[in-house]
């Protein structure tokens, strides 16, 4: 076999590089190239790091290796499901190598689905619901939801220039808890903790430590570890940025005016919930025809984690909504033909343990160790919950692949 040219070799090197850049999880996606290469006739073995993908094909002894040098990727739900769709006619003969290869070009070149102005938006919505489930009064969540505003243009401005790029997570917590406090003086007085913490949620790394915890359960140590300096690195920058935010408001005239929140009824926590889908759903860049779906999920999941907390403490409540969570989406897999993924991540990010993290960082940074590190343990805690959950849901109820 002349590994050089072969077009199936090709194809799957280019597929695991477009599925790194979309944010796949190590194990998910070394098991969808290796389901790949036997479907395709190849003997394969691959390895997924944080920033490199090492591709080896043929027999031992005479194998061809390929390193890809990838850089870590966001997740594009839409671009996940047509991939599966690419790979999937493929694997039905009704396209061969060169072509899928092709398609796949066109797919991680296509636009984003949803441009600045909507995906601000999303940011905004979905900061603006985070205050309610955290607790704020009507003003705070209108404060948060501005606050969204400053967020989403702040992300598309870090997706265009890279000097804002690395400085995002610092500058995005510095700005809005500036802005939040200085409310407080020139607007009225509330309580401004819930709405900072609602205005960043999205920039937390609960999905990140939970995707890393994930990955060092299956035994993918080097990515695992990897993701999760990166997100102990996000937490750290988010922290700072607060501290100095708060720092500077303290030299405001009067200084902050804080002023606890007034409780809503009982009927907008299930408002904030029916909307928080769509705008989770835009900013994971999902299609239109997912949309119902993920609400169910989201559903489902986070009534399920409510009912854990009063099963099995806080700690370890996530186990429940995470293994319902993972049933309805294997199950939309296997009924839709879709990947999984699309309805997991959604649908477990009301659950990602990096508001507790956060909070337990914050503690720290008041001196607080003790609590904080109770915090932190948590969060740790929460994480292995939803992972044991997924792992439970894939052993009773198998995805239809990898993805």
């Amino acid at each position: 076999m002349n590994s050089a040219r072969d077009p199936r070799i090709r194809f799957l090197i280019d597929l695991g590089k477009v599925l790194h850049s979309y944010g796949i999880p190590a194990h998910r996606l070394e098991d969808a190239l290796g389901n790949a290469a036997n479907r395709l006739g190849i003997r394969a073995e691959f390895f997924s790091g944080p920033t490199s993908l090492i591709s080896s094909f043929g027999e031992p002894g005479d194998q061809h290796t390929a390193l890809s040098r990838v850089e870590p990727g966001s997740l594009q739900l839409d671009k996940l499901v047509e991939l599966d769709q690419v790979v999937e006619a493929l694997f039905r003969g009704e396209i061969d190598v060169t072509e899928a290869d092709q398609r796949l070009s066109e797919i991680d070149q296509t636009p984003e689905r949803y441009g600045p102005w909507m995906t601000t938006l999303a940011f905004s919505v979905a900061s603006g619901t985070a205050a309610r489930f955290f607790g704020g009064g009507m003003v705070e969540m209108i404060l948060a939801t501005g606050l969204g505003v400053v967020t989403g243009g702040i992300a598309w401005a870090a997706g265009r220039f890279v000097s804002v790029g690395r400085i995002f997570e610092f500058l995005v917590s510095m700005l809005v808890t500036f802005i939040a406090l200085t409310s407080t003086v020139w607007w009225r007085p509330l309580d401004p903790g819930g709405a900072i913490l609602a205005s960043i949620i999205i920039l937390l790394p609960g999905l990140t430590l939970t995707l890393a915890l994930n990955e060092l359960a299956t035994g993918h140590l080097v990515s695992g570890t990897a993701r999760l300096s990166g997100a102990m690195m996000t937490f750290f920058k988010l922290g700072l940025g607060v501290g100095i935010g708060t720092k500077l408001a303290g030299f405001l005239p009067g200084g902050p005016m804080i002023e606890s929140s007034v409780p809503l009824p009982q009927w907008t926590l299930w408002v904030a919930l029916l909307i928080t889908p769509f705008a989770l759903s835009i900013l994971f860049r999902a299609r239109p025809q997912e949309f119902l779906w993920i609400l169910m999920g989201t559903m489902v999941a986070f009534w399920g984690a409510r009912l854990g907390v009063l099963v099995l403490g806080v700690g370890m409540g996530a186990v429940i909504g995470a293994f319902l969570a993972g049933m309805v989406s294997n199950f939309f897999a296997r009924w839709k033909r879709r990947p999984a993924v699309t309805l997991i991540v959604p649908s477990l990010i009301l659950l990602v343990p990096g508001s507790i993290g956060y909070k337990g960082l914050e503690l720290m940074m008041d001196n607080d160790v003790t609590s904080g590190m109770d915090s932190v343990f948590t969060a740790l805690l929460v994480g292995v919950s939803l992972v044991a959950g997924l792992l439970l849901a894939n052993v009773i109820l198998p995805s239809r692949n990898a993805l």
